[in-house]
């Protein structure tokens, strides 16, 4: 199974595999032919599985200590490749068999042309645990509180951003505060929606839509109505953008 790289790669990642590729380059790291193969034939060479290894490594943007048992540093000499000593392997062979199960199983029987396949980057988009940006912000708020999620999201758009670990456009964000009102965290929604319109600059109407809701639901009155004539300035014939604007000035 091959996992081609189709997500951008930051530069320390860039470096990490001009570091990889030269340490390799000694032939001292993995053993001239392959040991303990449960997954791939027992006659792949070295030079082939060496390959697939680098995919691996790029999809889910990590190093061979990952996997593989050994002192963690650039050298690799001391990498034992053959140990199932760490879980991480186990599960990756797991992993690929599930990939080939969907590819085979499934995604063969689709009429789609072309095929389609399933691949690691797929769902990792280089990140070891795949995961998206709601599932991220939500962890971080139920643990840490939504101040702390607001800081993270910082962090991660400036390191991450152009990357294609996560999504930092406005749909997650939204979806994301849709959850919040539903829930009735107000606080939460407001400050992810103030958040989004002003990172993703200019906003939709759809976030415009949840930013004066998600203030009228925390009594920012004075807001929400703004951010309802706001919506009228774009579109004057928004029927519920007028309606909520009424409501909310005969409440007054």
């Amino acid at each position: 199974m091959s996992c081609w790289i189709r997500t951008a790669v930051s530069p320390a990642t860039a470096l990490f595999f001009a570091l990889f590729l030269s340490a390799l380059g000694a032939q001292a790291q993995a053993p001239d032919a392959p040991t303990n193969l449960q997954y791939f034939p027992k006659t792949m060479s070295r030079e082939e599985l060496i390959g697939i290894m680098r995919t691996f490594c790029f999809s889910l943007n990590v190093r061979c200590q990952h996997c593989h048992a050994g002192k963690d540093d650039n050298t690799l000499k001391d990498m034992n490749f053959a140990s199932d000593e760490k879980d991480a392997k186990k599960t990756a062979r797991a992993m690929l068999r599930m990939v080939d199960a969907i590819n085979r199983e499934y995604i063969a029987k689709l009429d789609s042309k072309p095929s389609n396949r399933v691949e690691c980057v797929t769902c990792h988009h280089g990140l070891s645990k795949p995961t998206t940006m709601n599932a991220v912000l939500a962890e971080a708020v139920e643990k840490q509180g939504i101040s702390a999620a607001v800081t993270l999201y910082r962090n991660l758009r400036k390191e991450d951003y152009g990357g294609g670990q996560y999504d930092f456009g406005e749909t997650p964000l939204n979806q994301l505060t849709e959850s919040f009102l539903k829930q009735h965290k107000t606080k939460e929604a407001v400050a992810i929606m103030e958040l989004n319109v002003e990172v993703n600059t200019p906003p939709t109407l759809w976030s415009y839509n949840l930013l004066a809701m998600a203030h009228a639901a925390n009594q920012e009155t004075e807001k929400a109505k703004a951010d309802y004539r706001k919506i009228l300035e774009l579109n004057p014939q928004d029927a519920f953008a007028k309606k909520q604007l009424d409501q909310l000035s005969d409440k007054q």
